[in-house]
This record gives structure tokens, sequence and C-alpha cells, in this order.
């Protein structure tokens, strides 16, 4: 699993603060199509922030439902969403509530 810097800015290949990479997988069919963010837990843990945060920031981002089953590691949103698009809006989140506004650094 390929892991990027948290701030996506900087370009340095030993960039100290890493995360791995957003993978969303898409279910069902109609109606019931939801995306299920795999590894949540993994990437909230390298934020230093509850997974739930990230997801219900997308729901609101995207205007759709979350659900989460932190037992089986599920974080759910409804509808449809390509794995690039759920890693820009955690760049959006990521800059709004994670990375430091003077320095950038995400130890806060």
């Amino acid at each position: 699993m390929a892991s990027i810097n948290v701030n996506r800015n900087v370009i340095d290949p030993f960039y100290r603060y890493k995360m791995p990479r957003l993978q969303a997988k898409i279910e069902g069919k109609g109606n019931g199509i939801k995306t299920v963010i795999a590894n949540m837990t993994d990437i909230a843990k390298a934020l230093g922030r509850p997974p739930t945060y990230p997801t219900k920031f997308f729901g609101i981002e995207l205007g759709s439902q979350t659900r989460f089953d932190p037992k089986n590691e599920r974080y759910i949103v409804n509808g449809a969403h390509g794995a690039e698009k759920l890693q820009d809006l955690l760049d959006v989140f990521i800059k709004k509530f994670v990375l430091c506004t003077g320095c950038e650094n995400p130890e806060t």
C-alpha cells in the first residue's frame, strides 16, 4: 500500500508525515449504492483524528448520509464516489482541521 504525504503540497519524498492512500469500494446497485472507505481507520490514525470525523466531513461536503461501524471498521458514505474525489475532499479536511495555519505541520 502506497503512502502519500499528509500535506500533498509538499513534494519531498522523505517528508516525515505520511498516510495511506484512500481506498474506496463501491457496493450495491440502484438506490442502495454506497461507498465503503476500506482504510479509514489507518488514515485517521495517521492524522491523529477519530475515523468518524473525516467520514462525516465527506457526508457534509457531498450532501449524503454516512454510517459508521467501528467494530467491523466500516465507514460508509451513501452514493457512488470515486477514490480520487474522496482523496481530494480528504485534502480539504486536512487543510481545514489538521494542518497548523502558521507552519502547515500536522502536529496539532
